[in-house]
């Protein structure tokens, strides 16, 4: 069976959006710190994933199975990181002063700043440091929870839903450079002071353990979020209705700890429903059939 035959739609997504990477990288080099050691890094992980695919597709391992599905979402990191190393191209400095003004338009004052200092208690710390953090589980939950109980088909569906507005989201990061609210005077201190109880505590982490400032315009944890709230109506009676609950939540959240502007929320809202709209569009209209999936 030739081979490109069982090449997944999310295997394209990944593959193009890193020739995409070193394309911009090739043309954008004097404006990148070190760009010959990211494009090798990038070509690496491309040629791993090629490999990777090979070998999946002659051996049939189940170790090699599991990472053929799994391995576009290990490489989120991977990515976020690598779209702050090359975010100077088409502008040589942040735009945060116009995004800060826009968010003083709205409120006339910082919210970025002013919410998660005005309502310090332990309490509410705790809840909306908890809603920032459930992003994460909610990207490897949902996703799992289709793997497990419903078919290959699927689950590379509700990849690719996720995974397609990633990677718009990192496109605009390269392009548009923001660092978000923990730019602010004495708010990059707050989010990595360690304080209050375990959720603030996992996200200071966090935050101490990177080594960028971050990617802010659209919110991803916005986007993303709203992305799976959605397609888990096609698979969940009632969670679909808890995550979105919760999305909403996370969205304030993602204000109020410092680590976006208000304006980054919004254009977190309007493109994640383009996108997923865009993303099942794309899919529909691709030429998948549920039979390239039944022995993988």
């Amino acid at each position: 069976m030739n081979i490109f035959k069982k090449i997944f739609i999310t295997d394209w997504l990944v593959i193009l959006y890193l020739i995409f990477c070193m394309i911009w990288i090739a043309v954008g080099k004097n404006n990148i710190d070190t760009p010959d050691t990211l494009f090798f890094k990038l070509l690496s992980v491309l040629s791993l994933i090629i490999i990777t695919l090979i070998l999946q597709h002659y051996l049939n391992n189940p170790i090699l199975k599991f990472i053929r599905h799994w391995y576009p979402i290990m490489l989120l990191g991977f990515f976020y990181t690598s779209t702050t190393l090359m975010d100077m191209v088409v502008f040589k400095e942040y735009l945060d002063p116009s995004f800060q003004y826009l968010d003083l338009q709205i409120f006339g004052y910082h919210p970025g700043v002013v919410w998660g200092t005005m309502f310090n208690s332990f309490f509410i710390q705790e809840f909306f440091h908890f809603a920032y953090f459930s992003y994460y589980p909610m990207i490897f939950g949902v996703p799992f929870y289709i793997y497990i109980n419903k078919d290959k088909f699927e689950f590379n569906r509700v990849l690719f839903n996720i995974l397609f507005v990633f990677v718009m989201c990192y496109i605009l990061y390269i392009i548009f450079p923001v660092v978000g609210a923990r730019i602010y005077a004495g708010a990059e201190e707050m989010t990595e002071t360690y304080r209050h109880g375990l959720f603030t505590h996992i996200m200071v982490y966090i935050y101490r353990s990177v080594p960028h400032w971050g990617a802010a315009f659209p919110s991803s944890h916005v986007a993303v979020s709203l992305t799976i709230s959605l397609l888990s109506f096609r698979y969940f009676k009632y969670l679909s209705w808890i995550l979105l609950i919760n999305t909403i939540f996370l969205s304030i959240s993602t204000v109020f700890c410092h680590y976006h502007y208000f304006v980054d929320v919004l254009g977190g809202i309007i493109y994640g429903f383009i996108m997923y709209g865009v993303s099942e569009f794309i899919y529909i209209l691709s030429s998948h059939k549920k039979d390239k999936y039944a022995d993988i």
